[in-house]
Formats: structure tokens, sequence, C-alpha cells
């Protein structure tokens, strides 16, 4: 087909925005054949052209309009990365819905509590219309009928596309945060605040159609669903979309992209973690990363050693150091707040007592023993507007530790739960702690994460590090912070039986911990939550642990040394 036809809707005085100026839905209008999105299989690569993929738009479109699906209505979908949700998404959009990525079942669905949780999500987007794929369907029948919704599988399952003009949608789609400090909330995205975010993002990366960007994030993260998705789809370039679960089985998988066709790419720390533990130098002779110009690190606290090892693994191969580009971002604010610039990302080594909310921070030497090196985030993009404030919503001054608030062009309208808007008011309170220096933030941590002892905080990400680095189990780690027995006590979890090396892990984070209680359990291998992106679910975990009397198992204490 040759385009679909974008017009200006007249059913809404709400929707006034011509749909030309949908940079988001521009590349259904004049859909290039010689690009498009490469679908990675167990063993290879599919590629669905720009054209190919408008004309499974529009079969979706017309299959969700029979299906009742009607403008200002909220559908969720849940069916990975594949052709059916990018049909099933835009196709949504060209109806004037609003698209809603929920994850699919995983590695941690079966714990029973999964279809439960799905449930409560597809609840709060007050939709109506689950979409999925056919060999998803029987699993998700029972949730469908709990939430009292229609399920449709395979939306792209026929050859009758939408042929009348398309609306121009005022609201993009409902993204859920994150949940790292509770139940996860939908938040409601315009299709301005869209748009604003994916030109945001090009002016920053100098991004253009012949770039093409590689990426293994789940498209239920923002991250993975507007950077690395709608982003580089927005200006028409190629994407290599990989499933989450391909990527940690073969993390050279991914890296291998680069060397033949990947210029930008984005992750979580995790997944430079991931590479450094899974990737031997030797597996990339005859790679070249000399055309890999971006990627993007970001969705929580960003280890400057991590970044520094990542760039030397792969700097035998071609890959420049300048390539890392630390970031900070939410889902309140569509996705990126603030970025660091082609350059090498900087830090600054801290004092660890100076970093108090409303209290200047002080750099020090790296070899002082109560030293903290953070990484900069990078300054704000273009149209962001970025402060920090003290708790009582003051402003505060450079280098001066509080809570990030964020506003600008970007920012979404507010939360939505049950199909109810609770509006934002610009700027939002974070709840991050962070400071400006020269020109850039760095983020400390959550303060839903941290505690006070002594007049200072102490964040679980410090005494987490410290842990991480000697625990036979890095990836299935985490530290909890808070009062347990009338202590301020920092607890480190590890999945999994553990011998002689609890008593140097609990060292290593008593250090850390100022002059907090040190704790270091087993727990049974699930016990430990996270997000969507990977960020452990610290709350959560804390109520859980402190109201548990079974499945815990004491394995060091800093009080019986």
């Amino acid at each position: 087909m040759d385009g679909i036809a974008i017009t200006r809707s007249n059913a809404s005085s709400q929707n006034d925005q011509p749909a030309l100026a949908c940079r988001t839905l521009a590349w259904l209008v004049d859909p290039p054949t010689d690009r498009g999105v490469h679908f990675a299989t167990d063993d290879e690569w599919t590629f669905h052209s720009y054209a190919r993929l408008s004309t499974l738009v529009s079969q979706a479109a017309a299959r969700l309009r029979a299906a009742g699906v009607r403008e200002g209505d909220v559908v969720p979908i849940a069916c990975g990365s594949s052709p059916t949700f990018i049909a099933a998404f835009f196709g949504a959009l060209l109806l004037g819905a609003s698209p809603s990525a929920l994850a699919p079942p995983g590695r941690s669905s079966g714990d029973g509590g999964y279809l439960d949780r799905f449930v409560t999500l597809v609840r709060a987007t007050g939709g109506q219309t689950l979409v999925t794929t056919a060999d998803l369907a029987s699993t998700f029948e029972p949730a469908a009928t709990a939430a009292g919704v229609t399920l449709l599988a395979d939306v792209t399952d026929g050859d009758t596309p939408l042929t009348d003009p398309i609306l121009a949608p005022r609201n993009a789609m409902v993204q859920f945060s994150s949940g790292s400090t509770g139940t996860p909330r939908g938040v409601r995205i315009s299709m301005s605040a869209l748009d604003a975010q994916v030109t945001m993002l090009r002016d920053w990366m100098s991004f253009t159609e012949a770039d093409a960007y590689a990426s293994w994030l789940p498209l239920h993260h923002d991250m993975g669903l507007v950077g690395c998705l709608l982003f580089p789809m927005a200006y028409r370039a190629d994407v290599l979309l990989m499933r989450p679960e391909q990527f940690v089985r073969s993390p050279l998988r991914w890296l291998q992209a680069f060397s033949t066709h990947g210029t930008t790419a984005a992750t979580p720390p995790f997944g430079l973690s991931h590479v450094l533990r899974r990737v031997r130098p030797a597996q990339l002779r005859g790679l070249d990363f000399s055309g890999w110009r971006t990627l993007i690190v970001g969705a929580e606290r960003v280890d400057n050693a991590a970044l520094r090892a990542f760039g030397e693994l792969l700097a035998p191969a071609g890959f420049r150091p300048d390539a890392l580009l630390p970031a900070y971002g939410l889902a309140e604010a569509t996705l990126a707040v603030t970025g660091a610039r082609h350059g090498g990302p900087r830090s600054l080594t801290v004092d660890v007592d100076s970093l108090r909310p409303g209290q200047r921070v002080q750099p020090v030497d790296p070899s002082s023993p109560r030293s903290m090196t953070l990484t900069a985030c990078g300054g704000p993009l273009s149209g962001v507007r970025l402060g920090i404030v003290d708790d009582d919503g003051r402003p505060l001054g450079v280098d001066m530790l509080g809570e990030i608030t964020v506003g600008g062009d970007a920012l979404a309208d507010g939360y939505i739960v049950d199909g109810v808007l609770t509006s934002f008011h610009d700027p939002i309170r974070t709840g991050d702690a962070g400071f400006l220096h020269d020109g850039e933030l760095y983020v400390v941590g959550r303060f839903g994460d941290a505690t006070k002892i002594l007049g200072r905080w102490l964040f679980a990400e410090d005494v987490e590090r410290a842990a991480v680095a000697l625990s036979p189990a890095p990836g299935r780690t985490v530290a909890l912070v808070g009062e347990w027995d009338g202590d301020v006590t920092a607890v480190i979890v590890i999945e999994g039986d553990l011998g002689a090396e609890a008593g140097a892990i609990g060292t290593a984070a008593r250090a850390k911990a100022d002059a907090a209680r040190v704790r270091v359990v087993t727990v049974d291998t699930g016990w430990i939550s996270r997000t969507t992106s990977g960020k452990p679910q610290r709350r959560a975990m804390w109520q859980r642990l402190i109201s548990e009397d079974h499945g815990i198992t004491l394995r060091w204490d800093s009080a019986d040394v």
C-alpha cells in the first residue's frame, strides 16, 4: 500500500492536533520498503518493511474497530516484541484509542500471582478489549474473564484494511510506572508529549534515518517502547528487535548486531553487567564496533566502574568510550529527562557524610575512606524543566542535595486508575535524590529506598554495590534498608545457598552502612521481586522481610561480631 491517510478528528473538540504534525505516526503516511523492523527468531532475523508493517497496522485497526474499539478507549496489549505488537499498538492509535503495553508471561510468571497482577493492570487502564496472540490466548482467557474484557487474538489475521481517514489521537498511550516503591500506576501520555519526547531524543543524539537501533528491552517498559521502538520508527530508521530472554541467553548476539548493522542502543546498567559476566574478549574477535555511535545507559543509578569496564571490553573491536551516554528519566516524563553529550561519561567523587538533603555536596579525593563516586547523567534535554527542591518544595542551588523535580513539554497528563485521571501539576516531584553540578544531574538514589542514620541518608544502592562485588550470585543479590527490631538495619538478601562468603559480604556491606546494623540472609529462588526494568522493589520486599517468619535464613549479623 502507498500509505495511510491520516486526518484531523472532528469527533471531539479535544482532538485538535493535525495528524501530519504527529511525528510518531509520520512513518505510516509514506512507509519505505527498504527499511523497517528486523525481529530476532531463534537463529536468524526476519525483516518487516515499513510498507509491510503499515498494511498490518491498517488490518489491525479494522479488527479492533470490529471488536468495538472506539475513539478515547484504552487498549491493553500483551504480546511481546513482534509484528503483532506493532500492528495492535498503531492500529489502536489510528482509531483515536490509547494502547497500553503490558508484560506478557515470562520466566517469573509461574508463581501464581502473575495473572492476578495482570488483571489489576487491565482494570486500571479502564480498557474493554485485551489484545494478545493466538499462542497466549488460552493463558489470558481467565484474566480477560476476571477483568470483564473482550479477548482479541491475532489482530493481523485478516485481509480487510481500514480505508476511511484516520483520526489523530490526543492521547497517545497509557504506560505503567516501574513500581519500584509501590503498586505500578498507569501514566497517560498525550500525543503532543510523545512527539516532544521523540523530537528531543533525535536532537540529543543527532539521530537520522540512516541510523539503526538494536534493542533487547521489553516493550512494556518505557525505555524499550518509547526509546527503542517508537522513537526510531518515527524517523523511519531500521530497528533490530530482540526479546529480553534472547538477550539473557546470548548477550553476544546483541553485540554482533552492532558489528553488522546497528549504530544506536539503550540499556539499563543490568545490560552492561550481563555482558561483562557472559562475554569473553575472545568472542569479540572479528567484530567491528567502530560504527556504534551511541549507547544510552539509564533506568537506575549508573555505576561508573561498569561503564569503564564495558568500554574496555569492547575497545579492541573499535568501540569508543564517548559512545556511552548516561541518562536519567521516568515514565511520568514519557521517558528521558537528562542525557550526557558525546565526549565520554563524567563522574564526581563526593564525601558520603555530605549527602544530607538541603546541604551542599562536598567533592573529595577518591582515596578518602568516606568517598563515593557518582556518574553524571547529563543536562536537561530540550523542552525539559529540571529542578532540585528541599522537603518543603523550595528550590535549592547547585551542589545541593534534594529531590529532583521535572516538568516540560514531554510531561505526562497524570495517573489513570480505573479509567479516572488524576492530573499532574508541572513540575512533578520524582522521589529521587540528586543534585546539579556543572550543569549536569547526579542521581544519588530514591528517598523511598533510603533511611536516615546519625542525621545522614543511607541509600540501599551503596550498600548493595559492596555486597554484589563479593556475592557468588550477583544477579540474585539486593540490599534493603529500614528499621528492624528497633535498629536501623541494612539487610543483604541473597537467593539460594550461601557458604563462608556471608562474613566477607557482611563486612564489606558494613563498611558502607555507617552505624547501621547489617544482616546477611538467604531466601528461596524467586523471593526477590523486580520491576519491568529490573529495579528491585525494595519497599515491597522490606515489608515482606519484617513480616514473614519463614523462608528467610539469617547467615551473618554484625551485632554478633
